[in-house]
């Protein structure tokens, strides 16, 4: 975990958490205490910025799900509930990127994202709300 905390887009896309204006996040937990799942999303700028930048006005979202928890509905609501956050407080649209052949590709499909871009292993999405 501290290799893949250190690495440079992880590090960045990290830094000074919830410090910097319009950092947010929602936590999935079971059994009232065990995390099981993240999404978050965060403003970057042209200078810095991570693979799913579209510009300065549009956060780009991340989401993890552990393992034992995929394909059971909850990276699909904690979407849905940052998506409805975002849209509650005046977000136009998020981004994120993804692998194509990520499988979470469907879920985000689904959920009104589309490609605007790609960079080499990446595709940039957009979910205009």
């Amino acid at each position: 975990m501290e290799e893949f905390f250190a690495a440079p887009d992880i590090a960045k896309i990290l830094h000074e958490w919830h410090r910097r204006n319009g950092d947010f996040s929602f936590i999935a937990v079971v059994n009232h205490h065990d995390p099981v799942g993240a999404v978050w999303y965060r403003f970057f700028n042209s200078e810095n910025h991570s693979f799913g930048y579209v510009n300065d006005e549009t956060p780009e979202i991340g989401i993890a799900v552990s393992a034992d928890y995929r394909g059971k509905g909850i990276g699909t609501e904690l979407m849905r509930e940052v998506i409805d956050h975002a849209k509650q407080i005046g977000i136009k649209q998020l981004s994120l990127s993804v692998d194509p052949h990520n499988f979470a590709l469907k879920l985000y499909q689904k959920l009104g994202f589309t490609k605007v871009s790609e960079s080499g292993t990446s595709w940039t999405l957009l979910k205009v709300i």
